[in-house]
């Protein structure tokens, strides 16, 4: 890699990891987002796989309720895997850039949506048949896509949960859709020694940036975390939608 996509990297990570504290999200989109000024986009989707595993692993553990939350979404997980893994190697290819764009573009609307007086809600006795459902639709768009975002976080945000354990249950979700997105990409040999290099060099910044994250959460209050969370959310879809611009 060149310095100057050394340094385009680090910053990716930090910022991402600062938003992966904060809100719970927004590692891989961001990530490619930013990377995408200098490193290809199959190189980008596999380099940030090393630390977004990792950072997915400490956002799933971080808080207590691990145990709880597993059992509560272990439906929703084991349905994004399966379609993921499906639709992946049916497609052969992930990472189209049109795909890519057009979840951005549902985020945005859905988060636009949501920031004003319309408040989506889910109860838990709906969870029931809408966890599979959610995790299937969300393995679908992974699988094509190579990102994880859509129908899961709109979805996750409108459940009856607290701020912190939804951020700890996205991080159990992340952490079984990025297990079968790594699978992903090895079956279709997306990684080389640079590209796993450059992920595990990769996990000081993001780290650094999910501990600035973390603390700037317990500062706020549950009403402008959701604010915060849902304008995160529109920065992503904004960022994820541009090249259709």
């Amino acid at each position: 890699m060149t310095l100057t996509q050394i340094l385009v990297t680090a910053l990716a990570f930090l910022i991402a990891g600062v938003a992966k504290g904060a809100i719970g999200m927004g590692l891989p989109p961001i990530v490619i987002g930013i990377m995408s000024f200098a490193v290809p986009l199959e190189n980008s989707i596999a380099m940030m796989v090393v630390p977004s595993m990792a950072t997915n692993i400490w956002q799933a553990i971080y808080g207590g309720n691990f145990v709880r939350l597993l059992a509560r979404f272990r439906t929703m997980a084991a349905a994004s895997v399966a379609a993921l893994l499906l639709v992946a190697v049916a497609f052969g290819q992930l990472g189209s850039p049109k795909a890519v764009a057009w979840v951005g573009v549902i985020l945005v609307v859905y988060s636009s949506l949501a920031l004003t007086a319309w408040r989506p809600t889910v109860s838990r006795a709906a969870e029931r048949w809408a966890n599979p459902l959610m995790g299937a639709a969300s393995g679908v768009a992974a699988g094509i896509t190579g990102v994880a975002a859509v129908p899961f976080l709109p979805y996750m945000q409108s459940l009856d949960i607290d701020r912190h354990e939804l951020v700890q249950a996205l991080g159990i979700m992340f952490i079984f859709i990025m297990g079968a997105l790594t699978t992903a990409l090895a079956i279709q040999g997306a990684f080389t020694l640079t590209n796993l290099l450059g992920g595990i060099a990769a996990l000081a910044p993001a780290f650094a940036g999910v501990w600035l994250g973390q603390k700037a959460r317990h500062a706020v209050s549950a009403e402008t975390f959701r604010r915060i969370f849902l304008i995160g959310l529109f920065l992503v879809g904004l960022q994820m939608a541009r090249s259709l611009l």
